[in-house]
């Protein structure tokens, strides 16, 4: 008798991944249904939310029975703590934005115990609900594609994974419209079809912004500091520069009685520089660091299109990388508020060439 193959599917008990999961029963797969726990979520000021909320085991078992599959719980908070609440703390303490989002996709979601997981399983391949394309046309050099839906793209967030990651994974919603995902949920009874995206961070406390909330969960108390011009002179104080980033308007703690913007996070000196000049803001070339070079030439520069934020217009852009593995980027028109911290997407029309964190020299 011919046995079925299996295949692992990240469940986070929304709509997409559930469908996702009944689309390769349909195949003819023996599914496992996968729900990462990121930490504890006992404490009642913490908010469980997105893709670590995976305490309501009554409603993944009313999936799990619906769909006729497997489903597991793996639990990965001492991960996550390292690989994504920790470098994300560092990150703000030092002046940057991190984009959390992208290292639990590379550290966790795909990572290693998730790939250790489908080895016990027996798994050849590793299912989610993200709304982008994997082409494996090309035997061991594996394409990412922007999906079908550009308002629904999720490229930018994956743009860590590598193609080891690439070629274990398969993304089957990338070429569908979200309608279809719900309708689909609908006909098969699902609880979820109605149920509203997630837009909110995973991990805050109740009422705080995420590096608030990092900073108290690491008891690392905000330093306070000055708010300045750029010529030096003293606007205010500040309570913690976690509170800022780069291109800021609302919330800067100062009445200059016009419009200011954060221009500068000197961290080093607790220090928060304004300006009410928004073209202080523009930039026209800056660098880019632990790059992960997925399908671009080993040297040289390309014309491209860029990204440095998930919804931003994709800009004209020439990248050339660099002996020492960096990207250097030289804008078509100067954008405001290139971050520190921040994701560097690189794409060819719509296939995601590189990609790192982005560097001002």
């Amino acid at each position: 008798m011919k046995t079925s193959p299996v295949a692992v599917v990240a469940m986070s008990g929304g709509v997409d991944s559930t469908v996702a999961a009944a689309m390769y029963v349909k195949k003819g797969y023996r599914v496992i249904g996968l729900t990462l726990q990121m930490t504890d979520f006992s404490a009642e000021d913490i908010s469980a939310k997105s893709c670590c909320s995976a305490s309501d085991s009554e409603k993944f078992s009313k999936i799990a029975s619906i769909l006729g599959i497997e489903h597991h719980f793996l639990s990965l908070g001492n991960d996550f703590e390292k690989y994504v609440l920790k470098p994300s703390e560092e990150a703000y303490s030092s002046g940057k934005t991190p984009n959390p989002c992208i290292l639990c996709n590379k550290h966790i979601k795909f990572g290693k115990a998730v790939q250790n997981f489908m080895r016990e399983h027996g798994a050849s391949v590793y299912v989610t609900g993200h709304y982008a394309v994997i082409d494996k046309s090309l035997e061991g050099c594996p394409r990412l594609l922007r999906g079908s839906n550009l308002q629904k793209d999720q490229t930018y967030f994956l743009s860590a994974l590598s193609r080891e990651q690439l070629l274990f994974t398969e993304m089957p919603l990338g070429n569908i419209e979200k309608s279809e995902v719900r309708a689909a949920a609908d006909c098969l009874g699902l609880p979820n079809a109605k149920q509203k995206d997630s837009q909110d961070a995973c991990f805050t406390y109740s009422g705080e912004t995420f590096p608030l909330t990092l900073a108290r969960y690491f008891e690392k108390p905000l330093k306070p500091g000055f708010i300045t011009a750029k010529d030096g002179k003293v606007l205010g104080r500040h309570p913690g520069i976690q509170k800022y980033t780069l291109g800021q308007r609302k919330g800067l703690g100062v009445a200059l009685g016009k419009p200011g913007y954060v221009l500068e996070i000197d961290a080093e000196n607790d220090k928060v520089v304004i300006t009410d000049n928004p073209e202080d803001l523009n930039c026209s070339e800056f660098y880019a660091a632990e790059m992960n070079w997925l399908n671009f030439a080993e040297s040289g520069e390309k014309a491209c299109f860029v990204q440095t934020r998930y919804r931003q217009k994709p800009q004209r852009a020439i990248v050339s990388r660099l002996s020492d593995g960096r990207a250097k980027v030289m804008l078509e028109k100067p954008l405001a508020a290139v971050t520190p911290g921040q994701r560097l997407a690189v794409y060819s029309e719509n296939e995601l060439l590189a990609a790192g964190e982005i560097i001002l020299l």
